[in-house]
């Protein structure tokens, strides 16, 4: 049997140069780049319905009619909303019309087929443009943890949160620089068990206190100091210390258990310092001022996605707590309607969304297992 090189001797030079051109033209062709309909926001409009996802609901239906409402009540109470999505038509009319029609079109659904019909037919689909432009959307979760807690220092509560500072201005001073120099003395507001413990409230940015009375305090975001965030998550990964592919909440804090000495290293390469305020409200609130709900709320980049909006999330579920909390295996495909109700200090670009998941160590370990990619879109009623 002749080898390739041979027979291709026996080619006319010509023919030759044809098939390497032919090779180097026949690679994968890449997907058209999603253009932002506006210049500067996170969304591009899809005009073709062939390109729409499958509206299919996966979750609880009372939990998403609880989160419209929520929107809702925050559209009906608004002075004004950010101008530079009025050129999308994301005017806070149009968005409380969208959210009360979409209501009743969910009500009248009899199944997944009924709503997809409905949605595709009267409705606006703007997708996500997400990393390079390409719809990778990076979806985590958070949650609203529990843990016990002081309002006055002890021998076993030691660890505290601030609340901001009366020399505040940003950026204010780095994490190291505020710890090394105990710049925010006087500032308390509680105290906890574990450094670790305290720092993971500012990672979710709200958390809620079981005080030694039994009284359930809770604590929201108050303001930051201006610096970039750093995930010490991804310095454990960076430095070797855990398979990215292993990376969640729980083998964080198992590494931190199994390496205290290691803490004060990789929390201090966090520049970023979250300051904390007393709340009054028994449910965790979102950055529009309105209760999160559990899987039907998430937080992203206000800058580029509508305030309190509807949206659709298509993800990749991971087989140690998925969206759902599924625990059978495998990468299971999870699609669901979402109000956009929160933000965080890690969720910038439109590269990015965080799910809610709830509350207490449930719906924190959920949370921190949800490591995926997906895509997002937004609805607005035509």
């Amino acid at each position: 049997m002749k080898s390739r090189n041979s027979i291709l001797r026996c080619l006319p030079a010509v023919v030759f140069l044809l098939m390497i051109l032919h090779a180097g033209c026949s690679a994968p062709v890449k997907k058209p780049l999603l253009v932002p309909t506006e210049p500067g926001l996170g969304l591009s409009e899809i005009t073709d319905p062939n390109l729409f996802p499958d509206f299919r609901d996966d979750y609880n239906k009372e939990l998403l009619l609880q989160s419209l409402s929520n929107s809702m009540a925050y559209f009906e109470r608004i002075l004004s909303y950010p101008s530079t999505f009025n050129s999308l038509g994301f005017s806070s009319d149009k968005q409380a019309e969208t959210l009360e029609y979409f209501r009743k079109g969910y009500l009248r659904s009899e199944n997944s087929q009924d709503m997809n019909e409905f949605v595709s037919k009267n409705f606006r689909v703007f997708q996500a443009v997400g990393r390079r432009y390409e719809g990778k959307v990076h979806f985590t979760g958070y949650g609203t943890p529990i843990y016990d807690g002081s309002l006055v220092p002890t021998a076993t509560f030691r660890y505290p949160l601030y609340s901001k500072p009366a020399d505040f201005k940003k950026p204010y001073f780095t994490r190291r620089e505020i710890e090394e120099g105990n710049l925010l003395s006087g500032n308390e507001i509680a105290y906890f068990k574990s450094r670790l413990e305290a720092y993971l409230i500012h990672v979710q940015g709200s958390g809620q206190i079981r005080l030694p009375s039994g009284e359930k305090i809770y604590v929201g975001y108050a303001g930051d100091s201006g610096h970039t965030y750093t995930s010490i998550g991804r310095l454990l990964v960076l430095d070797g210390k855990i398979p990215e592919e292993e990376l969640t909440l729980s083998a964080l804090i198992k590494y931190f258990d199994q390496h205290p000495d290691e803490l004060d290293h990789y929390l201090r390469q966090n520049d970023r310092y979250i300051f904390f305020k007393k709340v009054s409200y028994s449910a965790p609130h979102g950055s529009i001022g309105v209760p999160v709900t559990a899987m039907r709320s998430i937080a992203t980049d206000k800058k580029v996605f509508p305030p309190g909006g509807l949206a659709f999330a298509v993800i990749g579920a991971r087989k140690s707590g998925d969206a759902g909390g599924s625990q059978e295996g495998g990468n299971v495909e999870k699609s669901f309607f979402v109000l956009d109700q929160d933000t965080g200090s890690a969720i910038k670009t439109p590269a990015r969304a965080d799910v809610f998941f709830g509350i207490g160590d449930d719906a924190m370990y959920k949370a921190g297992n949800l490591n995926t990619y997906g895509k997002l879109y937004y609805l607005l009623k035509r």
